[in-house]
């Protein structure tokens, strides 16, 4: 490798400045914790190589094996030096330890088949640092900037710097499941943490549940979080000072130092997080300090009816709330949502393809009518929106109690002064009224214009997340007498011969 440092210094030793441009984006990470750098490099011409230096706060270095590409190319190449109409050998990524005692690092990139490429303007290396418990806020630089052409010619750039915060931690410990759940009493940054992924839970269907992916998360609300890796081992998050957010989630959590006694109430259902998934329980049940449970509303009774015939307007957008049981899940242009949270005058939204009756939605797609299928499903989501299943319009009032109401407009959801009608089968929007208060005061207007599509992940319960979960961890539910294919998928009866789960045992069909 030192030989290729050599090689692209010497090339480059008699050049002239050029106008390339290297950029590194700010990063806010925990103290013990980790994040990552993106690099990006402004070029208009096309190059084989590039070599960048990046001086590094003290306390904080590149992980081992922690510099990779990024493929956010313009067209023409993709990460591994493909060129249109070319074959070229994959392109590579080296880095050292430049200079200890200024804490700088030098990458060099090159393409083994000598392909030209050209990544104007976008991330070129992504390079994950870690951040030593005594490392502080500090800058970092990245310049002595180097590109090498496709005839040999080498062009100069000038310095860039950037900005590394580092926070205050939370210690999060991750058990050999490789996931916890945790509720902490600050305000927690997982934006720029490579070690954790968190997410609320925000619904049920069937034996599944619906977990969606959250980066900043308001003290006291408490999260499903996994480890990147997926081991297990003590992991960090940045705690921050955040704006009025909050989201709605099925987790319930115990944010003191003691653990708490649960009993079940009432139809609820409760669910525990275990080194299985989430299971159910029945009995009083003690969660940990910090921990969170999961309690879902008795599902709603299947509902099927006839297929619901959906107007969209000239705005790209409507509400609706029927009362059948529909299924999205064939719609390719069209998509639904529930309304899981509010970010500083943004919605956070949660795609959803099978809702029961009565599940007020947002929805957007192109101007036209759409068929909507019905599906005997049960289903329970947070949901910020209310509905108006009727077949008539209501009357709706600006406020209610520690809520401002919104309607849905052509340009997104607007506050009003007088009462005004919500129309049949249409939803309107709850948000707390100090929280958009606290948004107009930082310069956000009376309507909700933005839109913030959730990054959601099913968790089979008693199963893995995100995918086919192995038979011998299906769970069913409490007094649930289900059957699941070797999928994982619940189903209402074995239609032909072969494996199957049923309370929680193998059965075969014959």
């Amino acid at each position: 490798m030192k030989k290729l440092f050599t090689m692209l210094v010497a090339s480059v030793c008699c050049t002239m400045a050029y106008a390339q441009t290297i950029s590194v984006k700010d990063v806010s990470v925990a103290k013990g914790g980790t994040g990552q750098v993106e690099v990006s490099i402004a070029n208009p011409t096309d190059y084989t190589a590039f070599q960048f230096d990046l001086t590094l706060p003290a306390g904080v270095s590149v992980k081992e094996n922690g510099a990779t590409l990024k493929g956010t190319y313009e067209e023409g190449f993709n990460v591994n030096g493909v060129k249109d109409g070319e074959t070229s050998k994959p392109r590579k990524l080296e880095w050292k330890l430049f200079n200890e005692s200024t804490n700088t690092y030098r990458f060099l990139s090159y393409d083994m088949g000598n392909a030209a490429l050209n990544a104007d303007g976008n991330v070129v290396a992504a390079i994950s640092i870690e951040v030593a418990e005594t490392a502080e806020t500090g800058d970092m630089t990245g310049g002595e900037m180097l590109v090498v052409t496709s005839d040999g010619t080498g062009k100069a750039t000038e310095t860039a710097t950037g900005k590394i915060t580092v926070n205050e931690s939370a210690k999060i410990t991750i058990g050999s499941s490789g996931a916890t759940t945790y509720v902490c009493d600050a305000d927690l940054d997982f934006t720029d943490n490579e070690d954790l992924t968190a997410y609320v839970i925000i619904g049920k269907e069937g034996s599944s549940l619906w977990l969606a992916r959250v980066k900043t998360v308001p003290a006291g609300t408490p999260i499903y979080v996994k480890a990147t890796s997926g081991n297990k081992g003590d992991y960090y998050a940045a705690k921050t000072t955040l704006s009025k957010i909050y989201y709605q989630s099925l987790l319930v959590g115990n944010n003191t130092d003691a653990a708490v006694s649960v009993t079940p109430e009432g139809t609820d259902q409760y669910f525990f997080l275990s080194t299985l998934g989430f299971q159910p329980f029945t009995e009083t049940r003690n969660i940990g300090a910090h921990k969170a449970y999961v309690k879902v509303p008795a599902l709603p009774a299947a509902k099927a009816g006839d297929a619901w015939t959906l107007t969209i307007g000239d705005a790209g957008m409507t509400t609706l709330c029927v009362d059948v049981d529909l299924d999205f899940s064939d719609q390719t242009d069209v998509k639904a949502y529930t309304v899981m949270g509010y970010d500083n005058g943004s919605l956070w939204i949660a795609p959803v393809k099978h809702v029961s009756a009565g599940t007020p939605l947002f929805i957007q797609g192109p101007k036209g009518s759409y068929p909507i299928k019905s599906s005997a499903v049960q289903t329970y989501y947070t949901n910020m929106l209310v509905g108006n299943n009727s077949e008539a319009p209501i009357t709706i009032h600006p406020t209610d109690g520690d809520y401002t109401n919104m309607f849905l407009s052509t340009s997104g959801f607007s506050t009003f002064s007088e009462d005004r009608q919500t129309g049949a089968h249409k939803s309107y929007l709850q948000v707390l009224t100090s929280y958009r208060e606290a948004a107009k005061t930082r310069g956000h207007n009376e309507g909700i214009l933005k839109f913030v599509e959730a990054e959601v992940i099913r968790s089979l319960i008693g199963g893995e997340d995100d995918g086919t979960t192995s038979i011998s961890r299906i769970a069913t539910e409490a007094g649930n007498d289900a059957w699941y294919n070797l999928n994982g998928q619940r189903i209402d009866t074995p239609t032909r011969k072969g494996l199957y789960i049923k309370n929680g045992k193998k059965v075969i069909v014959r």
